[in-house]
């Protein structure tokens, strides 16, 4: 609406100047006709040819002189003022120009605004459905296959009970291993979906303890480091945090073929920030920037991005093939709200 009301006024000004020049550009033409003719008439009114020129019409053309000039003076006159009007039309025009430019700026940003922030809650669904699949995918591969075996070992054992009382102890022995199982895959998956640890020992010891395990299963050397004095933080940007570093060191680890990854916790006066460096093979950062993954088991590049969008953070990514990544996510704190 804006922008229509100044186009419309940009319009008005402009029409304003290409009259203003119009009527400029008529004064001069009159200026020079004039003068042209004064020029003509002085020639005509010359002594050398008051011999020739009878007296009458030299007194008329000194007249005719006179009265030109007068009327000179105030056509010289008008083209100064007119003058001045085009230049103030011109520099109104512009200056409307430049706002409306500005303003046409402003409404690409809010429009690019809107669809990033679009683009970002459907991601947000997305990645939330993803999650949903992972976890039934699991469940149903893992729990529930295990469950419908018990189930079948149960129907068993009824049968065995009193046909063959040994075989049916054993099966029971089965059973009780399967059941430990079910119950170490569900503390896991709890575990994975939100770390108990954190709530009762920490950000620092949560993470230390998270890489460790990543270290042993993936037999790579993983350095982590804590610079600063830490204090609390809320869950959300803690639980935010693991998840970067986890996800950062593990495409380190399965896609750069890393040596060593070096993790940085900093504790600063407004922020958190976290350093995740390896010396992998690298990547091309625009190339990969909008790939996921296809197994649906972590958030990539851009939800990385995305979480620490949410956060109000800044995230950087540096990558040159062969010479390993960076990555630098910064989180502002509020120590008021904790």
């Amino acid at each position: 609406m804006v922008i229509t009301y100044l186009d419309k006024l940009r319009e008005e000004y402009l029409q304003e100047k290409l009259e203003s020049e119009k009527e400029l550009n008529r004064l001069q033409i009159t200026a020079r006709e004039t003068e042209q003719f004064i020029l003509l008439l002085e020639e005509t009114n010359d002594p050398n040819y008051e011999s020739f020129t009878p007296r009458e019409v030299n007194s008329k053309n000194k007249k005719k002189i006179t009265e030109l000039r007068e009327e000179q003076k105030e056509i010289q006159e008008s083209i100064v003022q007119a003058r001045t009007y085009y230049e103030t039309c011109e520099k109104k025009l512009t200056e409307l120009e430049q706002v409306l430019k500005e303003a046409k700026k402003e409404a690409a940003r809010n429009a690019q605004n809107a669809f990033n922030n679009e683009k970002y809650r459907t991601s947000v669904l997305e990645t939330q459905e993803n999650e949903r699949k992972r976890i039934s995918r699991e469940l149903h591969d893992s729990t529930v296959q295990n469950l419908t075996s018990l189930v079948h070992k149960t129907e068993l054992c009824s049968k065995l009970v009193e046909m063959d009382p040994l075989r049916c102890k054993l099966e029971l022995t089965t059973m009780s291993k399967t059941l430990r199982e079910i119950i170490n895959d569900m503390r896991q998956m709890i575990y994975n979906l939100r770390p108990m640890s954190f709530d009762d020992i920490g950000l620092d010891i949560t993470i230390e303890r998270a890489l460790d395990k990543l270290e042993r299963s993936e037999t790579k050397k993983i350095h982590f480091s804590v610079e600063g004095e830490s204090y609390q933080i809320k869950s959300i940007i803690g639980i935010t945090l693991l998840r970067i570093i986890q996800e950062a060191c593990s495409n380190a680890i399965r896609h750069a073929d890393p040596t060593m990854i070096q993790v940085i916790l900093k504790y600063e006066e407004d922020n958190v920030s976290v350093v995740i460096r390896d010396d992998g093979s690298g990547f091309d950062v625009e190339a990969d920037d909008t790939m996921s993954r296809e197994d649906n088991s972590g958030f990539g590049l851009p939800m990385m991005k995305e979480r620490v969008y949410f956060l109000s953070g800044t995230i950087s990514i540096e990558s040159e093939i062969g010479k390993g990544t960076t990555i630098n996510v910064q989180v502002p704190i509020n120590k008021e709200d904790i």
